[in-house]
C-alpha cells in the first residue's frame, strides 16, 4: 500500500514537472547596469491584462538572468526597455541568451505624450536553431511582411497560384516544426489569404475555427480571430444568428441566453468552447463601441465568470469584468499605495473620506497652474471631509522634491507614481491635469472630476450633500428590513 501511495505521489510530482518548467533568458546589456529589467506578457489576447512574468537586475558587468517559473505553455512576452519593446518567446524548458539594444532615454516630449508607445522589436538570440522560436517567428514574419506588402501595393490584384507558391517559399525558407510555430504559421497563412485575395469567410470558419481548437495563447490565431469575429454580439459578422436575439441577451444580462442563441449558428454548433471564446470577444468589443450599457456587460461577464463550462475561460471573464467595472461610477476606484514626499505611504483604500484624486506632470503649464488653485481647495475644506492627493508623474523622485521645494505651502499628500505604468491605464491618463473623486466608501463618485477651475466648490458641496441623503436613505431601508 505504502509503495502504491509512493509510485502515486512520484507519478504526480513527474507530471508536475513535465507540465510546468522553468524557462530561462540571460544575457549582457552593460548600457543597463545598475537597473533591473521586466518582462512581461498578456494573459489572453481578449482582456489584454499585462501581468508582470520575471524580473532580472543588471549586474555592474551588464549580466543578467530572467527565470520564468512554471512555464507549461509557449507564449510570447516582452522586455520593457522604456523607448523600446523587446519581443521574446517563452517556451517550456528554455534556456537562451539574448541581445538588447543600448539604453536610451525617453524624449521629452514623449515623457507628456500618454499616446507614445514603444517601439517592438524581436530580441536577438544567440542560437541559430529554429527550435529556439526567437529565430524562427522573427525570420517567418520577416518573409511574411515582406510579401503581404506586395499584396498591399498590388493594384491589379493577385491570383491564388501566387498566393500559394508564396506561402510555400516561406515555409522551405523557415522549416521549423514546434507546434506553437507550425499553428502561428497557418493561422497566419490563412490571414494572409483572406486579405490577398478575400477568400469565403465561412470556409475559414469552418475550416479553421469549427471544428479546431481554441489557440488562447497563440497570436496568430487571435488575430485572425480579430479579422472574422468583429463586434460578433452586435450584427458585427454574417449569421444566422438574430441580432435581436443577442441584444435580448445583453440587455436581459444573460450569459446563457447568450450561448443558446450562439449554439443555433452551424460555425458554432460543434464547439462549444468556441461559443464561449467569441461571447468574451464580443463583450469586450461592445464596451469599447459602447453599444450596450457598461452594466450589463458587467453582469453577463459576472455570470460567465461562475456558469461556463470552459473553466480556463473564467478568469478572462472575469478580468473583462474587473475592466468594465474601472471608472463606472458608483463601483470601486482602482486602488493604488505610493510613497508621498515624507515617506509615507499614501492607500487610497485606507482613506474613508471623499479624495479628489489629480495626475500631475510638471512639464504641463495647465497642470502646473492649477496647482496653485489646488491649495485655495485644500485651505477652503477641512481634511476629515476632503481628502487630496496628487499624484506626480515624473521620471525621477528628484524632479518631485525640487518641485516641492518651491512650493512649501503645498500641504496635502503629493505622492511620485514610480513608473507606475498600470496605474495611469487603470485610470485612463491621456493628458494632464486629470482628476477623479472617490466618496468615502472607495467608490468612484466623478469621473472625471471637476478641475479647480470649473467650479469645484459648489459642484462638491452638492456631491456631499447627495452622498449623505442617499446614505440615509440606505440606513433606513436597512433599519424596515431588519424589523420585519
Amino acid at each position: 500500500m505504502v509503495k502504491k501511495i509512493f509510485a502515486t505521489v512520484c507519478a504526480i510530482i513527474m507530471c508536475s514537472f513535465a507540465i510546468a518548467q522553468t524557462a530561462v533568458i540571460s544575457g549582457n546589456a552593460k548600457s543597463y547596469a545598475g537597473d533591473t529589467l521586466c518582462m512581461y506578457a498578456v494573459t489572453d489576447y481578449i482582456s489584454n491584462t499585462e501581468i508582470l512574468v520575471a524580473t532580472a537586475p543588471v549586474s555592474a558587468d551588464g549580466d543578467f538572468v530572467f527565470k520564468i517559473q512554471g512555464v507549461d505553455h509557449t507564449f510570447m512576452a516582452y522586455i520593457d526597455l522604456t523607448v523600446f519593446k523587446g519581443v521574446v518567446i517563452v517556451q517550456p524548458k528554455a534556456n537562451i541568451t539574448i541581445g538588447l539594444p543600448k539604453k536610451q532615454q525617453l524624449a521629452i516630449e514623449d515623457r507628456l505624450n500618454p499616446y507614445f508607445k514603444p517601439e517592438k522589436f524581436y530580441v536577438f538570440s544567440s542560437s541559430a536553431s529554429l527550435d529556439n522560436l526567437n529565430n524562427a517567428i522573427p525570420m517567418f514574419d520577416r518573409e511574411y511582411n515582406l510579401a503581404l506588402n506586395k499584396v498591399y501595393y498590388s493594384f491589379q490584384g493577385v491570383s491564388k497560384a501566387y498566393v500559394d507558391s508564396v506561402e510555400a517559399k516561406i515555409s522551405a525558407a523557415v522549416p521549423a516544426s514546434d507546434k506553437f510555430f507550425t499553428d502561428y504559421r497557418e493561422y497566419k497563412f490563412a490571414l494572409f489569404d483572406h486579405t490577398a485575395y478575400r477568400r469565403n469567410k465561412n470556409d475559414i470558419l469552418q475550416k479553421l475555427f469549427t471544428s479546431r481548437e481554441v489557440l488562447v495563447h497563440n497570436p496568430a490565431y487571435n488575430e485572425l480571430f480579430d479579422e472574422l469575429f468583429v463586434n460578433p454580439l452586435s450584427g458585427g459578422k454574417t449569421s444566422v444568428v438574430s441580432v435581436q436575439g443577442l441584444y435580448t441577451g445583453i440587455y436581459d444580462k444573460s450569459y446563457n441566453s447568450l450561448k443558446r442563441m450562439l449554439l443555433t449558428d452551424p460555425v458554432f454548433s460543434a464547439n462549444d468552447r468556441l461559443v464561449d471564446y467569441v461571447i468574451l470577444k464580443g463583450l469586450n468589443d461592445s464596451y469599447y463601441a459602447d453599444t450596450f450599457p457598461k452594466e450589463n456587460l458587467v453582469a453577463v461577464a459576472d455570470s460567465f465568470a461562475v456558469m461556463s463550462k470552459n473553466v480556463d475561460l473564467r478568469p478572462i471573464a472575469q478580468r473583462l469584468s474587473e475592466k468594465f467595472k474601472k471608472l463606472l461610477l458608483g463601483y470601486a476606484a482602482p486602488d493604488f499605495s505610493l510613497k508621498d514626499s515624507k515617506g509615507n505611504d499614501f492607500t487610497l483604500s485606507a482613506q474613508n473620506k471623499f479624495v479628489y484624486i489629480s495626475f500631475f506632470n510638471p512639464m504641463s503649464y495647465t497642470a502646473q497652474s492649477e496647482f496653485e488653485l489646488l491649495k485655495k481647495i485644500r485651505s477652503e475644506f477641512k481634511p476629515d471631509v476632503l481628502q487630496m492627493v496628487t499624484i506626480f508623474v515624473a521620471q525621477d523622485y528628484s524632479e518631485m522634491e525640487q518641485f516641492l521645494a518651491k512650493n512649501p505651502d503645498c500641504i496635502w499628500p503629493v505622492v511620485w507614481y514610480n513608473h507606475n505604468t498600470k496605474l495611469l491605464k487603470d485610470y485612463n491618463i491621456r493628458a494632464y491635469p486629470t482628476y477623479y473623486m472617490t466618496s468615502p466608501d472607495g467608490k468612484l463618485v466623478m469621473n472625471p472630476a471637476p478641475a479647480p477651475t470649473e467650479y469645484f466648490e459648489p459642484k462638491f458641496a452638492n456631491l456631499v450633500r447627495d452622498w449623505k441623503i442617499e446614505q440615509t436613505r440606505r440606513q433606513y431601508r436597512d433599519d424596515n428590513k431588519s424589523l420585519r
